[in-house]
């Protein structure tokens, strides 16, 4: 009868705790016509539903997912993909707000094995430039159902893109020769990427460039992302001034990385670039210094504040280590060399040059020494140890001090000692300090003086002005 295809059979059947539904049925062993329509329609949905979902999870496919590393790189990777084939080819077509010819756009490779050439194919059209990358290996450029592409940039500048296509090679595209499948549109979206701020809307970026002078940056950028502006003065001039304006004309701070370039963090809004380029410095009288060094504007600033002098016979010993004690002079001569008490550390005595500037830093706690009473005033100071210093005298002063810096990307990271970890985190994320390389950051490297130079000088424009 019915109750032996009944779908209440076998989940109610005789001697199961819903048995007693039975008694809900008319005399013939039916449900009455309303009830039996309102379990059908149930059934029916619970079978579309079950069907639906493997339907809706093929439909969603890869997703094409962007990060920001430490250093302001879009790295951009794959996920979602079909783990149990083995790529070995990407085409990717990405979309980039602004107009890029072919040989502008490229994409770096994080798998060392992988050939990447630069975009072809660029198509212009309303403002953007549609590019064509290519990766391909012998080996397996995934991991399971991810892929990380690598770095993307245009006119050497980090970009995301607005929207992307793709074609995978696979195995079995190979082995059956039918060659790679046509594009597809995938979807783009941010990568989880520990604390960092997500990514907002996409907003235009004026640039009007100036007289004696030039500057490259993106035509457009993603609300909260990281961009670099690349200034080059023409010959005998050189930056005077450079602003980045909001829609509502409210300044937005910039971070001075060095070689001219700057970054900032979009804000929620149209921005637009000011820049001013006047004549050139007269030199500096150090012979070891070249107006093409990339320390060279860092040697200038400290020179002619009085922070940092020569080293004698007209050098400035740009490649020397920097001693513990002169940062704490430098310090102290920005306080206006203030008298201090007698010497708190065994290994400093009374009428040194760096007396009072190491007695001032204990003083006001922007120091500690070793242990055992030393200081080692004349031990050379390390990337970490001087960064924690400007940490604590920026406290000290009341400056702001809520930069942070996700420093995963340091492969180094794990050398950081914990005392210094706060300081490290503050001056990257303050565009004191970058990594020594793409993926190291060195904090137990001597600081030399050029080094010194670069972080004083951003230290001081970014709170003094």
């Amino acid at each position: 009868g019915a109750a032996a295809f009944s779908p209440l059979g076998k989940m109610a059947g005789a001697g199961s705790p819903a048995a007693p539904a039975r008694a809900r049925t008319n005399r013939k062993g039916y449900m009455p016509m309303k009830k039996s329509r309102k379990l059908f329609a149930f059934l029916l949905a619970c079978a579309l539903l079950v069907q639906l979902l493997p339907l809706q999870a093929l439909a969603a496919g890869p997703t094409l997912t962007y990060r920001q590393t430490p250093l302001g790189d879009i790295v951009l990777g794959l996920t979602g993909l079909d783990s149990s084939k083995v790529f070995y080819g990407v085409q990717l077509e990405v979309t980039l707000e602004g107009d890029y010819e072919a040989g502008q756009v490229a994409l770096s490779p994080s798998d060392p094995f992988a050939y990447s050439p630069s975009g072809v194919a660029a198509v212009h059209q309303d403002g953007r430039s549609t590019v064509s990358l290519y990766l391909v290996s012998p080996y397996a450029l995934n991991d399971r159902d991810a892929l990380e592409l690598g770095a993307l940039s245009a006119d050497g500048m980090a970009i995301v893109p607005e929207s992307a296509r793709i074609s995978l090679l696979d195995s079995d595209s190979l082995v059956g020769g039918v060659g790679a499948p046509p594009l597809e549109a995938i979807t783009v979206e941010q990568a989880p990427n520990g604390d960092a701020p997500a990514f907002g809307s996409s907003f235009e970026i004026l640039a009007p460039q100036a007289a004696h002078g030039k500057y490259r940056v993106l035509a457009a950028a993603r609300e909260n992302q990281v961009v670099t502006i690349y200034t080059q003065p023409d010959t005998g001039y050189t930056l005077g001034s450079l602003a980045v304006t909001d829609a509502a004309g409210q300044r937005v701070p910039l971070l001075e990385k060095g070689n001219g370039q700057y970054s900032f963090r979009m804000p929620g809004s149209r921005v637009q670039l000011q820049a001013e380029f006047v004549p050139g410095s007269q030199g500096l009288p150090f012979t070891d210094v070249k107006e093409s060094d990339w320390f060279y504007p860092y040697v200038e600033y400290v020179y002619t504040k009085g922070m940092m002098n020569g080293m004698g016979a007209g050098t400035f010993s740009p490649h020397v280590t920097t001693s513990r004690a002169m940062i704490v002079t430098i310090l102290h001569r920005l306080e206006g060399s203030p008298v201090t008490g007698t010497p708190v550390f065994t290994d400093v005595p009374l009428g040194q040059w760096y007396s009072e500037p190491i007695s001032w830093a204990a003083e006001n706690g922007i120091v500690d020494g070793y242990g055992g009473g030393r200081f080692g005033p004349n031990d050379t100071i390390t990337r970490e140890q001087m960064v924690s210093i400007l940490y604590r005298y920026a406290t000290y002063k009341g400056y702001d001090c809520s930069a942070w810096a996700d420093l995963s990307g340091f492969t180094d990271l794990g050398q950081v000692s914990s005392y210094a970890a706060p300081a490290m985190h503050w001056a990257v994320g303050s565009g004191l300090i970058n990594g020594n390389t793409a993926t190291t950051i060195a904090p137990k490297g001597g600081a030399t003086r050029a080094q010194a130079a670069a972080i004083l000088t951003r230290f001081c424009k970014k709170n003094l002005g």
